[in-house]
């Protein structure tokens, strides 16, 4: 009862249960964060957390599983590790047109191929329990506890009222969203990542996601007035005439 809530959340998330993560967590934690008050018989009397939320992880470089993670990201290859670093971007769900806005936007001329690789990286990340992929009760219950804040929806970037992509026929070619949920890799990729390039990859999504919205209506009526019969007004003239 002495250990605050708070404080097994945190360990728990950023240790997944590792008992030498855990030792290293607490005694980073023992430095700065975390003050043991001890009683009259030299036993624990309470336990007081000071800003845990503004922890910075990756900065435990000298830690074996800070080193772990480094080595970790360091050994993928070139795309899968910009996969990774724009996936911590995003503070929910992301999706393949998302990161596909900042690399081979469909926009900029880019070919199917360009997706599929970069879908190719995010299967890898996947399996290797990198970034998870997030199930559809999931993903709504993300987007409700995003949307209650009135701010973001479960993207992360963008304003309450933007929709996320799905299909007119059913599950079959549904969007797939994904997450990076480890505290530790999201910390040490996050870091990796300068604060002006995540503000251009939320940007390059959020203009993606509106495009997306927007742009098909406004494409098909231009379509429909180009199709249009269209007379020239010298033309019409000359009819009058006859």
């Amino acid at each position: 009862n002495l250990i605050p809530q708070a404080l097994r959340q945190f360990v728990g998330a950023v240790t997944l249960g590792n008992p030498r993560h855990i030792r290293e967590t607490i005694d980073q934690l023992l430095e700065g964060n975390l003050q043991v008050i001890v009683g009259a018989n030299q036993m624990p009397k309470q336990i007081d957390v000071k800003d845990i939320d503004k922890i910075n992880i990756s900065s435990w470089q000298h830690t074996a599983m800070v080193g772990g993670t480094v080595c970790l990201l360091e050994s993928l290859d070139p795309l899968e590790a910009a996969v990774l670093k724009m996936s911590t971007c995003f503070a929910g769900t992301f999706t393949l047109p998302d990161l596909a806005a900042s690399t081979c936007s469909r926009w900029a001329d880019a070919t199917h191929f360009d997706c599929l690789r970069l879908f190719n990286a995010i299967r890898k990340l996947v399996e290797s329990n990198i970034i998870e992929k997030v199930d559809e009760e999931d993903e709504a219950l993300n987007g409700e506890l995003v949307r209650a804040h009135g701010t973001m929806i479960a993207g992360g970037i963008a304003p309450t009222g933007l929709p996320q992509r799905t299909s007119k026929n059913g599950t079959f070619g549904k969007t797939q969203s994904f997450q990076t949920r480890n505290l530790l890799i999201r910390a040490v990729g996050g870091a990796m990542v300068l604060e002006a390039q995540k503000k251009s990859v939320k940007r390059q999504a959020l203009i993606d996601r509106a495009l997306w919205r927007e742009l098909p209506a406004r494409m098909d009526e231009l379509a429909k007035k180009r199709n249009a019969q269209h007379i020239p007004w010298y033309y019409e003239q000359a009819f009058r005439r006859m």
